[in-house]
């Protein structure tokens, strides 16, 4: 608890060198509940994000849509978690999965952040602009972006893409693992008259080799996250 409320006090004394409506590039996905709504030329997605670091302010996972450009919103997804409201300490380590639509494509993981101006370019950080007792200091926040070698998942037509989940480790890196079925049955239900799209491509080192630990989240110089 003292490392969480550190965190919100640091939050609080946080001055961010950008506008806070510039701070989410790229698209939000838009969440389905039944294969009906889909329009034409859009899949649905089925996707979970989770983090193992206490989060003071939503973490959001981008993914780029072969042929486009991380310049143009419109080819970029944002996926977002954020801590409950009302919980105490960290509750992102809990699965949440989520049915999106999504225009046909191939998406590549490209980058995490959070309240980033910017989606960070490989291996980048954001920081922030931090006024404390002792003047301004500028301090990392968790965020990094991902080079061609990332996880991607295919988007058919009127097809389901059990995308997996994407959990973000103390090791400041977005990790891929498959969502357990149990958290699927309702979901394979609802969207069951949809043909399956292809599995998603991760490499071996994206994928999830340990259990996620509540970690707690806090800014300072050594950077620990």
């Amino acid at each position: 608890m003292r490392f969480a409320f550190l965190a919100l006090l640091l939050s609080a004394l946080a001055l961010p060198a950008w506008d806070a409506a510039s701070a989410e590039p790229g698209s939000a996905a838009e969440r389905v509940s039944r294969a009906s709504a889909l329009g034409g030329g859009y899949g649905a997605v089925v996707i979970s994000v989770r983090s193992e670091i206490y989060l003071d302010d939503p973490l959001q996972v981008y993914f780029l849509r072969d042929g486009g450009s991380i310049a143009n919103d419109n080819d970029v997804v944002r996926f977002e978690r954020r801590q409950g409201f009302f919980a105490f300490g960290n509750d992102t380590l809990e699965y949440k999965v989520a049915v999106f639509a999504l225009p046909a494509g191939t998406y590549r993981l490209v980058a995490h952040g959070m309240n980033c101006p910017k989606i960070p370019a490989e291996d980048e950080r954001c920081l922030i602009d931090v006024q404390g007792l002792g003047g301004s200091e500028e301090l990392s926040r968790p965020s990094r972006g991902y080079g061609d070698d990332a996880p991607r998942f295919e988007v058919r037509e009127r097809s389901v893409t059990y995308a997996g989940d994407f959990a973000l480790t103390a090791r400041n890196s977005v990790e891929w693992s498959p969502i357990p079925e149990q958290e699927l049955r309702r979901i394979r239900r609802d969207f069951a008259r949809l043909p399956e799209a292809p599995a998603p491509f991760v490499p071996d080192e994206y994928k999830l080799k340990y259990g996620l630990t509540p970690r707690h989240y806090e800014d300072d110089r050594n950077r620990r996250y």
